[in-house]
Order: structure tokens, then sequence, then C-alpha cells
């Protein structure tokens, strides 16, 4: 087991480092955009305490103070979206995810392309046009933690009471036997309904 989480870590610093290089070496050749995508994927290969984390972070808050407004949104955006994505049961980055919502609503209310001029929830001025657009970037599309934790119960007991109908409910004549039979039952019943209402509650 630790073999295999040590494999599994080395390959992330690995492939974080190729992409950071990647990000360097098209910088260096002059496409900062291809250079962000490059940047994104370092910092979305995510492990606590590994350097080209923050190194790739680094880069994508230095190139959202390009003076091409469509390059900085379009770095803050990958700082977003890194953020995100490498989100389990706490958010790493916490301050870049807020300081990307905050800078893509500002940047975007300020976009003839992306301002929902006319939309009645966005209101008619840039305050209203920037309060929606942050409004949007804050929603969390993720399931609750608790959700998530009621349905990984749930697929436990499942697993775990048809292990044991099929271990112990059954005899070796093929015949129910009813004290771990119950059990088993009852363990897949109250699973299901774990699995189903933390889905239902996602």
């Amino acid at each position: 087991m630790l073999a295999a989480f040590a494999a599994l870590a080395i390959r992330v610093v690995t492939e974080g480092r190729s992409a950071l290089a990647t990000g360097d070496d098209w910088m260096t050749r002059g496409k900062p955009a291809e250079a962000i995508r490059a940047f994104e994927a370092s910092a979305r290969w995510y492990l606590p305490l590994a350097p080209h984390v923050d190194d790739a972070y680094g880069r994508l808050r230095a190139l959202t103070k390009s003076e091409d407004p469509r390059l900085a949104l379009a770095a803050w955006r990958s700082i977003r979206n890194a953020a995100r994505a490498t989100r389990t049961l706490w958010t790493p980055h916490t301050d870049d995810l807020a300081a990307a919502d905050e800078a893509i609503a500002k940047l975007a209310t300020a976009d003839p392309e992306g301002a929902p001029i006319g939309d009645p929830a966005a209101g008619v001025d840039a305050a209203g046009r920037q309060a929606w657009h942050q409004a949007r970037l804050s929603r969390d599309s993720r399931p609750s933690h608790g959700a998530a934790a009621l349905a990984a119960l749930g697929i436990v007991l499942w697993i775990g009471g048809a292990l044991l109908l099929a271990r112990r409910g059954v005899s070796d004549a093929g015949a129910l036997v009813r004290r771990p039979a119950l059990v088993a039952a009852a363990a897949i019943v109250v699973g299901l309904v774990c699995w189903a209402a933390g889905l239902y509650n996602a």
C-alpha cells in the first residue's frame, strides 16, 4: 500500500514539474496563452507541500498583471479552475480562489461581451452586473460534505452487507443462515437508503 502511494506521489510531482517546465518554455517563446494552460495543468497536479504547485500559482498570478485584459482574465480563470479542481474535504489555495472570483467578476463586468446587460437578475449598472457575476462565481456545485459522506457510508454498508451475506449468510448446503442473513439484509437496505439519500441531497 505504501509503495502504491509513493509511486502515485512520484508521478504527481513528475507530471507537475513537467507541466511547469512546459509553461516556462512557452513563455520564453512568447506564447503566454499556451503558458497559462500549462501552468494550470501543473497546479492541477496537486500534492500537499509539492513545490511545483506554489510555483505554478505564482506564475499565473504574475500573468494576471498583464496589460492585456483578456490574458489577465485567462490567468485568473486558470487559477480558479485549478483551485476548484483540486478540492477534496478542503480547498487548497483558498485565498487565490477568492481573489480569482473577485477579479473575474470585475473583468467580466468591464467586458462588453461578458457583461449580462439587460439580464433582469444583473441590474442595469456596473455594480449590479459585478454582483451578478460574483454570485455566479461563488456558487459551489459540489455535493455537500454531509451528502457525500452519507452516500459513501451507504456504499460501504451495501458492499459490507453483500459480503456478509455471501460469507456467513448462506450455509455450505445453500440454505440461509437466519441471523447473519438478517443482519446482512438490514445492512444492504440501510446502505441503499443512505446512498440514495446522499445522492438526492447532493
